[in-house]
Formats: structure tokens, C-alpha cells, sequence
């Protein structure tokens, strides 16, 4: 028997756009980071690290669609915010930082709603190989010159 859950996850994943799916996946990353939090509070190292290395997996996720011919520089934007994330999961992690935490996940709200305005004004395209990259309204927040490896990480309690 499979559950309930489970069922209403891949019912809303075969129905998205590829514009929703992104959404989606920022909603993950969200809930992840929100998770982790959580366990910081309830001292669950082991929690927090799961959580966290969620997070992280769905940020590499995002960050392996993009597409930097058709995305030209908010495809590179987009690249610093994911490396600019996973230094201050890294970061939080090392610290145990709720705050460092809580203000990635505002910056992750805020670039999720642009995706979520984005798949709810464009017409119904053809269904691209890969997401298409959202239009930027504001230059970048994220230091390019970030030391920071592009490569994924995994926690550990």
C-alpha cells in the first residue's frame, strides 16, 4: 500500500509545469532549512544534519538545470545564490546557527516567489529539456568572487 502522502507528492509533480517543479523544489529546499532549524532548537544533530543535507541535494538540483546560454546573467545570478547557499549551510552547520538559517530561508522565499509569479503569468509553453531561468528584476546580491567550492557537500552528525 503506498501512502497517502506519497500519492498526493507525485500527483502534483506529474501535473507541474517545469516552471512549477522549480517551485517546488525551492518549496523543498525551504522546508529543509525551516526542518533544520527546528532540530538546532531540539539539539538534534542528527536531524539537523539530514536536514540540511537535504537542503543541499535540492540545491545542487537547481543548480544543475541551469541553463547559462538561454540564462545568460540571471543564470550566473543564480549560480552565485546557490553558492552563496551552500556556504551559509556550511556555515550554519559548523556554527549551529539558527540565525544564519533563518535568513537563507527569507532569501530563498523571496527568489521562490519570483519563480511562483514567473509559472503563473507566462502562457503554457512546450515543455523545455529544462527549466527555463527566471527574468531578474535587480542585480545580485551574492559576492561573485566567493571562495566558496561549487561542488555538493554532506553533513555529518
Amino acid at each position: 500500500m503506498t501512502h497517502p502522502a506519497s500519492n498526493y507528492r507525485q500527483q502534483a509533480v506529474q501535473g507541474a509545469t517545469p516552471l512549477g517543479m522549480v517551485v517546488m523544489l525551492y518549496d523543498g529546499a525551504i522546508a529543509g532549512l525551516q526542518r533544520a532549524i527546528t532540530a538546532i532548537e531540539a539539539y538534534d544533530i542528527e536531524k539537523k544534519c539530514a536536514h540540511l543535507n537535504r537542503a543541499l541535494s535540492i540545491i545542487a538540483q537547481l543548480e544543475g538545470t541551469l541553463d547559462f546560454e538561454r540564462g545568460g546573467e540571471v543564470a550566473q545570478t543564480l549560480k552565485q545564490f546557490y553558492v552563496h547557499a551552500r556556504a551559509c549551510v556550511l556555515q550554519a552547520n559548523i556554527q549551529n546557527s539558527k540565525e544564519i538559517l533563518a535568513a537563507l530561508v527569507q532569501q530563498f522565499v523571496m527568489v521562490r516567489e519570483a519563480w511562483d509569479q514567473v509559472d503563473h503569468s507566462a502562457p503554457a509553453p512546450p515543455a523545455p529539456s529544462r527549466p527555463p531561468t527566471p527574468p531578474s528584476s535587480h542585480g545580485s546580491q551574492f559576492d561573485p568572487a566567493s571562495d566558496s567550492p561549487s561542488g555538493s557537500f554532506r553533513l555529518s552528525a
